[in-house]
């Protein structure tokens, strides 16, 4: 597609497609040959936005990290590459984050985003639906194995009386729940800015809810635990790097929407500034964790035990890792 208006049929697929086709055995490669080189994922929804600001303005370079950027299409696939061993250190949701700790292979070293504000659920404005409940019967795009998908099915839903298979869902990826509203073939979607604030600025949608009364939905910075072990200055100075990123959205929110936007735009996309702007201001960035995370992600991680996706309750004392954040902070 030839950059343009977006349309009602097309929003943003180039995002996901351009993820990481064949990167994995040359990122893993190149992460062994230099003992201080990072290798850092995160998505290209705004979510990410942090990690945008930090790439655009070489933020890792000006504090001496050696850090080499991979971008992708949700934090489940930031987990699988981690776990994979491609990437050192990455963005993810909770739900898919608990996963990788169970499995032993992350740790959590800061929050990239509580993005409860960014997160809503969107329904199509013709379809007359103007709450949750009346999804009742009603088909809903969502991107399974997200935080975003397990917390409308296991939170949202539930508060406005429905229960699984009173609504059908269709495994759809964030970039393409407008477009899929937009034809039809959905009523409503369960998804995150920026396509959220696309279908509202399209007229497109009605957003029914965010998720900020129901979850922190936070998405964490998680490390693979021998990076942290093995190559800890390093993770140190990528941190350092990141934590620039976000004093330049807290106190130059304006300059990060120019980021952001110059990213979509050089997908091919004229998005329009009000559309990012919106969708920074719902951002929060605080990188620390909050003093409830250890019994949100208990709470999580219980849910996750009775569907079987996890088979023990992994040891939040010891997955949630304060002393680089905090080191970083101080140097």
């Amino acid at each position: 597609m030839r950059a343009g208006t977006i349309t009602r049929r097309n929003i943003l697929c180039v995002l996901g497609g351009a993820s990481l086709a064949g990167i994995w055995p040359r990122a893993w490669a190149a992460s062994v040959a230099g003992p201080t080189l990072i290798n850092m994922g995160y998505q290209t929804n705004l979510v990410g936005l942090v990690g945008m600001v930090a790439e655009a303005e070489k933020l890792y370079e000006k504090v001496g990290a050696n850090v080499r950027v991979h971008r992708f299409n949700s934090g489940q696939a930031v987990r699988d590459a981690m776990i994979a061993k491609s990437i050192d250190i990455g963005a993810v949701g909770s739900t898919p984050f608990i996963i990788g700790v169970a499995k032993g292979e992350l740790l959590g070293i800061g929050v990239v985003a509580y993005t409860g504000r960014m997160c809503m659920v969107v329904a199509r404005k013709d379809s007359g639906i103007r709450s949750v409940a009346e999804l009742k019967g009603k088909r809903v795009a969502s991107q399974l194995g997200s935080q975003t998908d397990h917390a409308f099915q296991n939170k949202i839903a539930p508060k406005f009386g429905l229960k699984k298979g009173d609504y059908t869902v269709a495994n759809i990826k964030f970039e393409n729940h407008v477009a899929a509203m937009s034809a039809g073939s959905v009523d409503a979607f369960a998804g995150v800015d920026p396509f959220t604030a696309i279908a509202e600025d399209e007229g497109l949608g009605v957003v029914l809810v965010d998720y900020s009364p129901f979850d922190l939905l936070p998405s964490i910075l998680a490390v693979n635990r021998r990076v942290l072990e093995q190559r800890h200055d390093a993770v140190i100075a990528f941190l350092k790097g990141w934590l620039a990123g976000v004093k330049i959205i807290q106190a130059e929110p304006q300059r990060a929407t120019a980021i952001a936007l110059k990213i979509y735009k050089d997908q091919g996309y004229n998005v329009s500034e009000a559309v990012i702007r919106k969708a920074v201001e719902r951002a929060d960035v605080t990188p620390s964790f909050v003093p409830e995370m250890k019994a949100y992600l208990t709470e999580q991680s219980q849910i996750l035990l009775q569907q079987g996706q996890i088979k023990a309750m992994p040891d939040w004392d010891q997955a949630l890792v304060r002393e680089p954040l905090q080191t970083a902070m101080r140097g």
